[in-house]
């Protein structure tokens, strides 16, 4: 299920698809649009910090350097990796290379980097808004602070809800953007609460947002989406007929694609307050294992993908069901990123891009 370089064939019980179905379907519903609307928030203040000249500029090394890498020397050690355990064709790994290049195929092989050229996309129309409507800092520091009500929050969910339905009845949710090559997990259909709450995360460090998010009004928005949210998903897909056919779901115009587009867009809205609201009032430490993570976070999400592939290709003979397989994997896996991680960074050159 999904998009990814390797694909393991099995034969999945209906229990087991569920599970996976269900985990798919909430985790994206809310937490890339959490991490558009975290980058949005720091936006500002680093832009105000630096100056035009030198954000962009820290920018195009903090991710357009890691992207770069990703499509000429990461994406192809994947395939090499995948090669190496099941050719595909006669076409040596050389001939692949040179063609990958000279075709420019690498321009649309961002992986999971997908997310680092979307920020810097949108921080490039950021920085050229900036720099031609508000030259002067104080100009968008003078901006009165703004109450979040529940109004607010619903108005929000219907704009996040009506762009993913516009969207989606071009480009679907799964289907990929510029073409189907190995490597490319963009996926237009899923940009509408990206956008918005990236957005939504400029505006909240302007207008101080985040101050009028108490917890008590973060829990109930939490709660909500979690005591609706999961009954309400399972009702629009029974009602759909998501098990005839799920393209209804995804896009098109479509009632059941209006529906999940209400339903995702309330359930990423709501829970993205309540992880904000909870994790600021319970979770706002950092010991000495939360450091080694967050130093460690960006490495391993730009150096993954080999390793990942690399190890469950190892253990691809290993029959058991596919659920425990994923947790196997994921604590054998999610580790020797880390590590890996840790020791790349020891090199100098890279510390100074992947900080």
């Amino acid at each position: 299920m999904g998009l990814w370089y390797y694909m393991e064939p099995s034969k999945t019980d209906r229990i087991s698809t569920l599970i996976f179905a269900v985990y798919g379907f909430f985790t994206q519903a809310y937490f890339m649009g959490l991490l558009f609307f975290i980058a949005g928030y720091f936006l500002p203040g680093s832009y105000d910090k630096k100056g035009t000249v030198i954000f962009i500029r820290d920018r195009l090394v903090r991710l357009g350097i890691p992207i770069l890498v990703y499509m000429l020397l990461i994406h192809p050690l994947t395939i090499m990796i995948i090669g190496a355990y099941n050719p595909i064709n006669a076409v040596g790994f050389r001939a692949w290379y040179i063609e990958y290049l000279s075709s420019f195929t690498f321009l649309s092989t961002s992986g999971p980097l997908w997310f680092a050229v979307a920020l810097l996309i949108f921080s490039g129309f950021y920085a050229l808004l900036r720099s031609v409507f508000f030259r002067q800092a104080n100009v968008v520091k003078n901006i009165k602070p703004v109450l979040i009500t529940h109004t607010r929050v619903l108005m929000f969910i219907a704009i996040i809800s009506i762009m993913a339905f516009l969207i989606r009845v071009v480009c679907p949710s799964g289907v990929t953007l510029f073409n189907n090559k190995m490597g490319n997990f963009m996926q237009l259909g899923n940009f509408s609460s990206y956008i918005v709450l990236f957005i939504l995360g400029i505006v909240a460090y302007r207008r101080k947002l985040l101050d009028s998010v108490t917890y008590d009004f973060g829990k109930v928005w939490f709660k909500l989406s979690s005591i609706l949210g999961f009954p309400l998903c399972f009702i629009i897909l029974i009602l759909g007929g998501a098990a005839e056919n799920p393209r209804t779901l995804l896009g098109g115009f479509y009632w059941q694609s209006m529906a999940f587009s209400i339903w995702e867009s309330f359930f990423c809205v709501g829970i993205c307050l309540g992880l904000l609201a909870i994790f600021r009032e319970r979770f706002n430490t950092q010991g000495r294992l939360g450091r080694f993570l967050s130093a460690n976070a960006f490495g391993v999400y730009v150096f993954h993908a080999p390793i990942l592939v690399g190890i469950t290709l190892l253990f691809r003979n290993i029959v058991i069901a596919p659920g425990l397989k994923m947790f196997l994997m994921a604590g054998i896996v999610l580790p020797v990123c880390f590590v890996c991680s840790y020791l790349l960074r020891k090199v100098p050159i890279i510390r100074k891009i992947i900080y």
